[in-house]
Parts: C-alpha cells; sequence; structure tokens
C-alpha cells in the first residue's frame, strides 16, 4: 500500500466518503448507501455497493469514480 492511499476497506461496509474526497468531490450529506456530492457545478447521487460508488443521477459527470 501507498503511503497516500486510501483503504478502501470491505465495499459491502460503511460507505468510503473519503474515495470522494479523494476525487476532488464533496460530500453534501448521506443516509444509508446513499450520498450527495458536489465538485464545481457538478451536484449528483450516488449509492455505495459491493462494486463502490455507483452513479444514481444528478447534474455532471462522474468519470473518475
Amino acid at each position: 500500500m501507498q503511503p497516500t492511499s486510501i483503504p478502501l476497506t470491505a465495499r459491502t461496509g460503511d460507505p468510503n466518503t473519503e474515495l470522494l474526497r479523494q476525487y476532488g468531490w464533496s460530500i453534501g450529506a448521506f443516509s444509508g448507501p446513499y450520498c450527495v456530492a458536489w465538485r464545481g457545478r457538478d451536484e449528483v447521487v450516488l449509492e455505495w455497493t459491493a462494486d463502490g460508488w455507483q452513479y444514481i443521477g444528478g447534474r455532471g459527470a462522474v468519470g473518475d469514480l
């Protein structure tokens, strides 16, 4: 593991909001597996699944997740 890497932990556990912050997203709110995040003009709703963060809807792109 690189010293600056963020552990992914078990993806079925608690949502990893630090993973979003690593990519420049700010967390607006989250409840259970769902999260509202924004970056610049982009505002999205994401869901934490066994495969990581999945785009649910909103304005903008999340291509780097």
